[in-house]
């Protein structure tokens, strides 16, 4: 559904169809022209077309785990809230009083028996109901002056939402991501640490850097204590990842990769001896995630376009959501979860929990960052991607490339007939 913003058509039709013809010369599997990576007319096209349009992931579902929990999240220029009601139903709305439209909740998360706009005292219950409303004219209907709903699903535990009116299809993602994450029992976890950075690059700089490890080896000297490189574009070359996932589809992890247009799923090993993604390679957490008796299995990789990916481990997991505040900055967020149960102290040490990924996650601002400036030069030209080692990068431009093409060409034709 294309969203037009008052005042803004004229501006938008002109940025869609130099977007479109700048994407109708692009050399496929090559690094974007400047403008997708600076432009803020590109970026609000961005916006309406990815983020206002598809999936998005909000959360996780052990943030809110009584009735009435709550966390809200921006998205763009968007707030939603997304929240439990007394029936444990995930919810999840605009963050926008039906009154005059002022934020509801400031907070980032907390718990509420109801959710009162303090402009004007307008108040809602956690299944979006307007409660009271004072001074609202008799002949009102309150029925239809709850607050806007917004698309929710959750899938074992990460909680994904959709502004759109009409939201697309994430069947596939759920049948993919579902089964893969579900023993691990994310949604029973605990949320023990969380890092945000607002890190001074354009979005898909921050995604195409976190699909290609090419930079690890000299990037990320914590994380390669025990990251396994492996052939991304065809792992089944690689005997020992044959076998490793052989054993676990045996034993009931569904672990094979599953590829789909807009994610991927697959459980990989560790280099060999290694249990976890720590600095000796051991397990930060006593108490595992989920019940699986066997340790060795690997971490659980998955990636889901535009906005996120995670890692999930026998003893512990992260998932790091990324969000574009402007052309040039995203807002990254990563949050380690362990089991409920785990006690800071006797189960787990908190820095040694955090610590690799937390280095890492420093690491790769500062080469989004590096690439961010670069990309500014007049000088910048776009260049190839390695077909193997960064299949992943060129995956998702290439979906970004048809994604926007779609839009572009689509509303560029839409205008001219009218």
């Amino acid at each position: 559904m294309t969203r037009w913003k008052a005042g803004e058509r004229v501006q938008d039709q002109a940025s869609r169809e130099r977007m479109a013809h700048l994407l109708a010369e692009r050399v496929p599997h090559t690094s974007l022209p400047r403008p997708f990576y600076d432009d803020p007319d590109f970026f609000r096209l961005d916006m309406q077309a990815i983020f206002e349009s598809r999936w998005v992931f909000a959360g996780l579902a052990c943030e809110i785990g009584k009735p009435g929990a709550f966390f809200t999240v921006e998205i763009g220029e968007t707030s939603i809230i997304v929240c439990r009601d007394r029936e444990m139903t995930v919810r999840a709305f605009f963050n926008s009083c039906r009154h005059r439209g002022s934020i509801v909740l400031d907070q980032p998360c907390g718990r509420r028996t109801s959710f009162v706009c303090p402009y004007h005292h307008w108040s809602y219950d956690p299944t979006g109901r307007l409660l009271r409303a004072p001074n609202l004219d008799p002949a009102a209907d309150k029925g239809e002056l709850g607050l806007r709903p917004v698309h929710v699903r959750e899938i074992a535990g990460l909680i994904h939402v959709c502004l759109a009116e009409d939201a697309p299809d994430i069947a596939p993602l759920a049948a993919a991501l579902g089964p893969a994450a579900a023993p691990h029992r994310l949604a029973e976890g605990k949320v023990v640490h969380t890092v945000t950075l607002h890190e001074q690059g354009n979005w898909k700089l921050v995604m195409e850097n976190a699909r290609e490890c090419d930079h690890c080896q000299a990037g990320h000297p914590e994380l390669m204590n025990t990251l396994l490189i492996f052939d991304f574009a065809d792992p089944w070359s690689d005997p020992a990842i044959a076998e490793f996932w052989r054993r676990c589809e045996a034993s009931g992890l569904p672990s094979v990769t599953r590829d789909g247009a807009d994610f991927r799923v697959g459980r990989m090993p560790f280099k060999p001896g290694n249990l976890s993604i720590t600095m000796d390679g051991k397990p930060a957490v006593c108490r595992r995630l989920g019940d699986w008796p066997e340790q060795d299995i690997g971490s659980l990789r998955f990636t889901h376009y535009p906005s996120m990916f995670g890692h999930i481990h026998a003893d512990y997991a992260i998932v790091v959501q990324m969000l574009p505040k402007s052309a040039g900055e995203t807002i990254v967020t990563c949050k380690w979860l362990v089991h409920a149960e785990a006690v800071e102290g006797r189960d787990y040490d908190l820095e040694r929990l955090v610590e690799v990924w937390r280095a890492t996650n420093d690491q790769d601002r500062q080469l989004v960052e590096r690439n961010q400036r670069g990309v500014r030069s007049v000088g910048y030209r776009p260049g190839p991607y390695a077909e193997a080692s960064e299949h992943g990068v060129w995956t998702f431009v290439e979906w970004y490339a048809r994604t926007m093409q779609g839009f572009a060409g689509a509303t560029s034709h839409s205008a001219a007939a009218e």
